[in-house]
C-alpha cells in the first residue's frame, strides 16, 4: 500500500500536471502571458501562486516518501521563475520517487512523521498518508489546475486527470 501512495500515485498525478503545464505554455504564449505573470496567478490574494503550489506539489511527494522510508529527502530550493523550471522541478521529484521500491517502505507502518508546525506530536504510517500527506498532496494538485482554469486556460477534467488512467480492455 505505502509503495502505491506515495510513489506510483503521486507520479500519475505529477505526469499530469506537467501535461497542463505544456498545454498552458503554448496558451499563455497565445494570451501574451509572460512566465512571470502565469506563475504569479493565484485564486484569491491571501492564496498561494501558481508556482508555489506546484513547489508544494514536489515537496509533499518527496517528503512522504523519504518520511516512511528513512531515506534523505534532497532539499530543492523554490527558485523557479519560468514554466520549463516547474516543469523541471516535477520530472527532479518523478525521478527521485522511482528510486524508491516496494521493499523501501517494509517499515513504513511504524515510521514516524514530524512537523515544525505542530510541535510535541507527530503522525504514524497510514494515519499520516491517508489523513495528512495524501490530502495534503491533492489539495496544492487541484488548486494548481483550479487556477489556471480560473484563469481562462482552455483545460478540462481530462487534462486533470491524465493519460495514467488504470483502465483494462475487457475480454472479449
Amino acid at each position: 500500500m505505502f509503495y502505491q501512495t506515495t510513489v506510483t500515485l503521486p507520479i500519475s498525478r505529477m505526469k499530469a500536471l506537467i501535461s497542463l503545464i505544456d498545454m498552458i505554455q503554448e496558451q499563455a504564449t497565445e494570451k501574451s502571458m509572460t512566465d512571470t505573470e502565469v506563475l504569479a496567478l493565484h485564486l484569491a490574494s491571501d492564496m498561494l501562486p501558481f508556482s508555489r503550489q506546484i513547489q508544494i506539489v514536489s515537496d509533499n511527494a518527496r517528503g512522504m516518501a523519504s518520511r516512511l522510508t528513512g531515506k534523505e529527502n534532497p532539499k530543492m530550493e523554490d527558485t523557479e521563475s519560468t514554466i520549463e523550471e516547474l516543469r523541471t522541478r516535477l520530472n527532479n521529484t518523478i525521478a527521485y520517487l522511482e528510486t524508491f521500491e516496494e521493499s523501501d517502505f517494509a517499515e513504513a507502518a511504524t515510521k514516524e512523521a514530524r512537523f515544525p508546525w505542530f510541535p510535541g506530536m507527530h503522525m504514524v504510517g497510514a494515519d499520516y498518508i491517508l489523513g495528512y500527506g495524501l490530502p495534503n498532496f491533492f489539495f496544492h494538485v487541484v488548486t494548481a489546475y483550479d487556477i489556471l482554469r480560473h484563469h481562462g486556460f482552455e483545460i478540462g477534467k481530462s487534462n486533470y486527470m491524465g493519460q495514467s488512467l488504470p483502465l483494462v480492455a475487457d475480454k472479449v
